[in-house]
């Protein structure tokens, strides 16, 4: 055998043990910008890149030299790494390309495999190495995939799936703080934690975690359905206001235990989206006109965000006829700055496209402990589950 090759299997079965060793992978957040990002370390010699963790896509992706140092628009106010394969000893190519279509932006470049390092874990990792991007606002490098391997670009897998089929991690999931400053935590990580193979509800939960089961979808290619994003089907939805008696007026849309609507958890999403169908009754059914907002003729103010109204999401449990809320009251939906003023708070839902395609990023997110569980440890054995959790007191966030 060649030295050099015996050399290669000897390095490769380090790194395999390296990553088998590892329990929970902990990954702290830092925000730039109102963007949620982790750090991950790339290559040898490794260089860490801040990526974007995206529960709504799932292609790892990390912009090259030339994208990174000038070749790609670049307007956050934040410098960026970028990759480069030929002063990577470990990396490879892998005769696959991607091109992107995100709801912010658009990617392209080709596929890599290398070294990947947190903490004390590493392990050989695939991605896009992206030479075109349209993401001129993203501070950071690029993104961190969080779906399922279902829909990754590519040929690439998710860091997630990855280190689950190395035997990695210690439990089949990822658990998920986003800490209390959720704007700009100053140049290094704040309180929040991304927990890959593990949770850690004991810490942040006040009460029991709340199990949603995760649905399958369709495949675009024709093929047999399969779990692409963190999905649940949602049955109703309701808002709860005092009127002007002071008695409680109570709306919404109740699809009486059918699966019509869904909703999708998304840490790439900064809002929460309802259907364009549905957008004008959730908002009378927490007393307010979106027309008003909409033709400006309404700035909502913070002080219209409080704890005298509220809204509950009803989700399918595991059997039929079972419901399983997901409350939210006015106070934690206030996110002071729209309209440039700081006594002004951003609508809390905006109109989306689908019918029946809800979906919850950060502004629901934030307000609870997220546990996103696989079920199983290879993927003809999943059955995902989405958990969420109040967050107990000197945890949540503030704005």
């Amino acid at each position: 055998m060649a030295r050099t090759a015996c050399a290669a299997l000897v390095a490769a079965a380090a790194l395999a043990h390296a990553a088998a060793a590892a329990g929970v992978v902990e990954m702290p957040i830092t925000f730039r910008n109102s963007y949620a990002m982790v750090g991950v370390e790339a290559g040898t010699p490794s260089e860490e890149h801040f990526l974007r963790f995206d529960t709504g896509s799932a292609s790892t992706w990390i912009m090259d030299k030339k994208c990174a140092q000038g070749g790609c628009d670049n307007y956050s106010g934040f410098s960026r790494v970028g990759y480069s394969l030929d002063a990577s000893s470990t990396g490879e190519p892998i005769n696959a390309s991607a091109s992107v279509d995100y709801l912010g932006g658009r990617i392209a470049g080709p596929s890599m495999r290398d070294t990947f390092h947190v903490g004390d874990t590493t392990w050989s990792q695939t991605f896009v190495n992206v030479n075109e991007s349209s993401w001129a606002q993203l501070p950071g490098d690029g993104f961190l995939g969080l779906a399922f391997d279902t829909i990754s670009d590519g040929s690439t897998h998710t860091v997630p799936e990855t280190l689950l089929g190395e035997g990695a991690l210690a439990a089949p999931r990822f658990g998920l703080y986003l800490g209390t400053e959720l704007n700009d935590t100053n140049g290094k990580p704040g309180e929040g934690v991304l927990s890959l193979g593990g949770s850690h509800e004991d810490k942040y939960v006040e009460g029991d975690l709340t199990w949603l089961p995760v649905m399958k979808q369709a495949s675009s290619t024709g093929g047999p359905e399969a779990y692409q994003l963190w999905r649940a089907p949602l049955l109703k939805f309701s808002g709860s206001y005092a009127g002007a008696d002071g008695k409680p007026v109570t709306g919404g849309r109740d699809w009486e235990g059918q699966w019509k609507a869904s909703g999708v958890f998304d840490t790439g999403a900064g809002t929460i989206s309802v259907p364009s169908v549905d957008v004008y009754l959730m908002y009378q059914s927490i007393g307010w006109d979106f027309s008003a907002i909409m033709n400006h003729d309404h700035i909502p103010l913070c002080t219209e965000f409080n704890s005298t109204w509220s809204v509950t999401f009803s989700f399918a449990g595991d059997a039929p006829g079972e419901y399983r809320d997901m409350v939210l009251t006015g106070d934690q939906l206030a996110r002071p700055g729209y309209a440039n003023r700081d006594d002004a708070c951003w609508p809390p839902f905006e109109s989306g496209n689908g019918d029946g395609f809800f979906l919850f990023g950060n502004a629901l997110l934030d307000q609870f402990y997220t546990v996103w569980d696989f079920g199983g440890t290879k993927p003809d054995e999943y059955k995902p589950r989405f958990g969420f959790g109040q967050l107990k007191k000197e945890y949540k966030p503030y704005f």
